[in-house]
């Protein structure tokens, strides 16, 4: 019986080292990313950035998202804008002391109804010298193109073009507005601001850093936020007839917060963005029991399509000061690693069972 009992003990304690090597490579095996610089230097390459931020360095990482895509060249200024006349467009046209000219004639109608209207060819009637070609062409050219050729007929012509009604061009914007719909192109400069207000405004869910505007084929992407909050007029641009903007959710426009953190998870970065010390205090801030304060880490996707590896030592009272001007970007993984006390009493922690099952099969055997 002693003899089996034995076996019968060893087994236990052959299962139990199994337990054991187990549970200290489930715990020893995790992949946390290195906080010294030899350990470093071993794993960056051509793919992997590591940047540790100081004061020196932190001003390159304090401003918005950057934005990936092209910018295209969509005027931003009102200064330069010229309407030009379209299909559809009706043109009043005055001359001077001589009102049989003005069609149809008429003191008791509007400039509407008396106006011309720009057919499918682009043309409009005038008496004297039939047919007009006049789209394409701004008010200021349509004048002058009439005086020349009414000055054959009535002596140094006096005439005043205006456009009585806008039909020709529209602007489209869709996505997160609260209106979708088209907004009417004028004589009057429309920017990309106006036209969402038009449009009844934002949506809550609106992602204002990556705005589309579709003209000529191209798509250009606008980040109306800078202009919103530092007043790039970049972000504004003035609109043209036949632009699509699109105003699109912000459903990706997250960050990741794992390991040692008291709540992993997602944060939602929201129009107005948030910094390292918001995204980290959102998730219940740092596991301290087990973080490592010098590694707290920020993966990001680089341009070159490698990984950036942002580095925060918060050991020091600087870093806090550091962390609050770090600006987070969509789909960001910030990643703080466990210290290796807490990882070595983890393990002690995972085996102190083990050890007293093999002990009190031991006690049992009464060898020991």
């Amino acid at each position: 019986m002693l003899r089996f009992l034995s076996k019968k003990v060893l087994g236990h304690m052959m299962a139990a080292v199994a337990v054991i090597s187990l549970a200290g490579c489930a715990t020893l095996s995790r992949t946390d990313f290195p906080v010294d610089l030899e350990a470093q230097a071993e794993l960056a390459n051509s793919d992997v950035h590591i940047v540790r931020l100081t004061p020196q360095n932190i001003m390159s990482h304090t401003g918005a998202e950057r934005v990936s895509h092209p910018q295209g060249d969509l005027p931003a200024s009102a200064e330069a804008w010229q309407y030009f006349v379209g299909v559809g467009d009706v043109l009043s046209i005055t001359v001077w002391d001589h009102p049989e000219l003005t069609l149809p004639a008429g003191e008791q109608r509007s400039q509407l109804e008396s106006g011309s209207s720009v057919d499918a060819q682009g043309q409009i009637f005038y008496p004297y010298i039939d047919r007009v070609q006049v789209s394409g062409r701004t008010v200021g050219q349509i004048q002058q193109d009439l005086s020349a050729r009414l000055s054959k007929f009535i002596p140094d012509p006096q005439i005043e073009v205006k456009v009585a009604a806008f039909n020709s061009q529209k602007v489209v914007v869709t996505g997160a507005v609260n209106r979708p719909g088209s907004i009417t192109v004028s004589n009057i400069p429309l920017t990309l601001l106006e036209a969402v207000n038009g449009s009844g405004g934002l949506t809550t869910s609106a992602d204002i850093t990556h705005v589309t505007v579709q003209r000529g084929g191209k798509t250009y992407y606008v980040h109306l936020k800078s202009f919103l909050a530092t007043g790039n007029h970049s972000g504004n641009p003035v609109l043209q007839g036949g632009d699509i903007v699109n105003v699109p959710v912000h459903e990706n426009n997250v960050a990741y917060v794992l390991g040692q953190i008291r709540e992993p998870g997602l944060v939602d970065l929201g129009n107005d963005g948030l910094n390292l010390t918001e995204a980290i205090t959102q998730r219940g801030g740092l596991f301290e029991e087990a973080a490592d304060a010098q590694g707290i880490f920020v993966f990001r996707n680089s341009s070159d399509g490698g990984i950036d590896v942002f580095q925060l030592d918060a050991t020091t009272p600087l870093a806090f000061v550091l962390a609050t001007q770090f600006a987070m970007h969509a789909q960001d993984v910030v990643y703080i690693v466990a210290d290796p006390a807490a990882q070595w009493n983890a393990v002690i922690a995972t085996l102190a069972p083990s050890i007293s099952a093999v002990r009190g099969l031991q006690v049992i055997e009464g060898g020991f």
